[in-house]
């Protein structure tokens, strides 16, 4: 019996996160229904939560995305590493450290790419569903609004006290829960077959994490940002790292909309790069740019930082 367990327990995967000898199926399975489950748990404490707090309101929003975060992300994360790993910490990049040449790499990846994601993102809104299925565009647009709404409601807050907790939830905390979730416990669980590319892991994961955010409108611009945050995950070895850009980009929004708010920024401010008619010479230079970094500098912001 002892030497049953302690194969069973025995880590089988070549990248060194400890994973049991699960089949690469049931992982997957036992993943899918971690994620239900606890989604499931965090709308019902979502429900309760609300009972304190008027419906649709800024705290009700704020609490329920706290409770989503903890419960549905995070907790997801967790359990589906300790069931599959006999490393969890590691598996999930938590053993990695942050250091200030990938945070200076993130910065500037993220200035030179953003005229190239604006303008994705445009091109993102004016995408349309053939003509027999515009009902189904119908209501695609429908709970875009929605969630737009939604998002609205949380950052309407023209205070400093407001914006400081805008960040923490929406930006940091947000950022690092969502990462633990995709990128640590669903990019690496996907990568854990055999054969399985890696490559293909991030970008699987990045089409998730954006399918699952419900917006069709914004799907392109979230995969290339999931993808992003994946590479930074597997270049790096640390969660970290993926967290703090996640983080940087969620905080950067809730800044800007605090800024149009305050009136302190135009309100077309976010369309920076943005080509309507014509030749998108921004966002070409743009990719040429972050192209030209990722061949040639990635390894000196990017070299593995896991321990």
């Amino acid at each position: 019996m002892a030497t049953t367990l302690k194969q069973r327990r025995r880590p089988s995967s070549p990248a060194g996160y400890g994973f049991t000898q699960l089949s690469y199926g049931r992982r997957l399975l036992l993943l899918a229904c971690i994620f239900v489950a606890m989604m499931v748990l965090a709308g019902s404490a979502s429900t309760l939560a609300a009972s304190f707090y008027p419906p649709g309101s800024r705290e009700c929003l704020i609490a329920t995305s706290v409770l989503q975060n903890i419960i549905g992300f995070c907790g997801t994360a967790l359990l589906t590493s300790i069931f599959v790993s006999t490393s969890p910490l590691i598996m999930l990049g938590m053993r990695g450290r942050i250091t200030a040449r990938a945070l200076l790499g993130v910065l500037l990846m993220f200035a030179a790419g953003l005229p190239m994601l604006n303008q994705v993102t445009w091109w993102n809104t004016q995408m349309h569903l053939p003509a027999f299925m515009h009902q189904v565009e119908a209501v695609m647009r429908q709970m875009e609004e929605s969630a737009l709404s939604a998002t609205s409601t949380m950052l309407d807050s023209k205070t400093i006290g407001g914006l400081i907790v805008n960040i923490i939830v929406i930006g940091v905390f947000t950022g690092f829960s969502e990462e633990l979730c995709f990128r640590g416990a669903i990019q690496r669980v996907i990568a854990s077959g055999a054969g399985v590319n890696r490559h293909m892991a991030v970008w699987l994961a990045a089409v998730i994490f954006s399918l699952l955010h419900f917006q069709f409108f914004g799907f392109l611009p979230r995969v290339l940002l999931g993808a992003f945050f994946g590479y930074l995950l597997l270049w790096t070895g640390s969660i970290y790292v993926s967290a703090a850009a996640h983080a940087l980009n969620n905080s950067l929004y809730v800044l800007l909309h605090w800024l149009q708010l305050r009136g302190d920024v135009p309100e077309n401010v976010d369309s920076f790069g943005v080509t309507i008619h014509g030749f998108p010479a921004y966002a070409c230079v743009s990719l040429a740019l972050l192209i030209c970094m990722l061949v040639g500098l990635r390894r000196y912001f990017f070299s593995s930082s896991a321990s």
